[in-house]
Order: structure tokens, then sequence, then C-alpha cells
């Protein structure tokens, strides 16, 4: 499964780590279908557990600092996820098949992304179009600090 333009909710920080995300689960799928050694995959599923840690970690405090009003039950689906994680990671060392993770993450990811985090998107745009543009941060020479 690879990242398509469909997946963009609007926010650019969130958008790229949802691209990170895909490119951990296509490292999860290809080490599936080259039947690696359960410890191999076993790494790519710590990688991708860590990244969408620290995704979900971002996106919370993105819902914080904007006041969402649909913070509390997104956190919650956020909790879920990382339950059902650790529930599949405990599989994954029982019987070394990571399939079903990655049919999990691909349908969850699809379900959220599409649902939750587009209507995230859309407050955001409506109530703070200023974190939607993206502009280059302004060149500081050290020279210039402390002169103002």
């Amino acid at each position: 499964m690879k990242w398509d333009s469909s997946f963009a909710i609007g926010i650019e920080v969130i958008d790229n780590q949802h691209k990170k995300i895909f490119e951990h689960l296509l490292a999860i799928e290809n080490s599936v279908a080259k039947r690696d050694p359960w410890h191999i995959l076993r790494f790519f599923v710590a990688q991708l557990t860590e990244y969408m840690k620290f995704h979900l970690a971002v996106e919370e405090a993105l819902q914080e600092i904007t006041h969402y009003p649909e913070c509390a039950e997104h956190c919650d689906a956020h909790v879920r996820l990382i339950e059902q994680i650790a529930s599949l990671e405990e599989q994954l060392k029982k019987n070394a098949s990571g399939e079903n993770l990655v049919g999990f993450f691909e349908d969850w990811f699809i379900r959220h992304v599409l649902s939750n985090d587009r209507k995230f998107g859309a407050y955001v745009k409506a109530e703070f179009p200023a974190l939607l543009a993206t502009t280059a941060a302004p060149n500081i020479d050290r020279a210039d600090v402390g002169r103002h």
C-alpha cells in the first residue's frame, strides 16, 4: 500500500508524518512478502510502533493547542490504537506472522485518517488557516540577534 494524495488532510506536518507511516508499513509489507525471519519483521514493527507513538503525540498536542472540540474522543481512539498495537506485537512474538498486523494498520490508518484526521484538518482550516500556510522561516543571521 502506498501513500495517495487523497489521504492528505491539509496540515503539512501531519501529512508528512502520515507519509512516513506509509513508508514504515511498506517496509513491513516487504518483510512479510519476503518471509524475513521474525527478528527482522519485529525490528520493522518496533520502528513503526515508535513512530506511531511520536505521530500520535504530535497530533494530540496540535489538537490541544487549537482547542479542538473532539480532542478527547480523538485521543481515546489513539489510546485504543496503542493497546491494539501492543496486542498485535504479542501475537507476532507467538506466531511470527505479520500479515494480520499489516492488514490491521492499513485498515485502521485509512479509516482513522479519512474520518477523524480529516475532521481535524477541516477544523484547523476553518479556525486556524495560518497554521496551514507553508512559508519558509526567515533567514536570521546570528550577528543580527540581540540588535533589536
